[in-house]
């Protein structure tokens, strides 16, 4: 797994890349904690270069949407590959998180 992060306005852009399972998401979590120590609240997860996510990223998600939400932040995801929509639609984090079909529009919602 690969991640870059990105800043656009008030968001940071998390892009994965990868597979994201139990032998990456320590990596996942440190990224998350160190954006969060540095006082992020808006995220966009793109997932559009993700080929496999397991439950342990799905759970990193789901830890960081927590920790947001209580600071008055949010986190949405963006670009998923079809594989991984049906992930999230079987999970049913479809309702959990805003989903996006492009990154514009996802960073542009915080705007809104």
């Amino acid at each position: 797994m690969e991640i870059a992060t990105l800043r656009k306005g008030a968001v940071a852009v998390v892009i994965l890349s990868g597979e994201v399972d139990t032998t990456t998401v320590a990596g996942l979590h440190a990224a998350f904690d160190d954006l969060v120590s540095r006082g992020e609240r808006n995220y966009v997860i793109d997932l559009s270069n993700v080929t496999f996510m397991d439950s342990s990223g799905l759970a990193a998600l789901a830890k960081l949407y927590k920790r947001i939400r209580i600071g008055h932040g949010d986190v949405r995801l963006c670009c998923p590959r079809s594989e991984m929509r049906r992930i999230i639609e079987l999970t049913r984090f479809d309702r959990v998180f805003d989903i996006f079909e492009e990154r514009d529009a996802a960073v542009a919602s915080f705007s809104e």
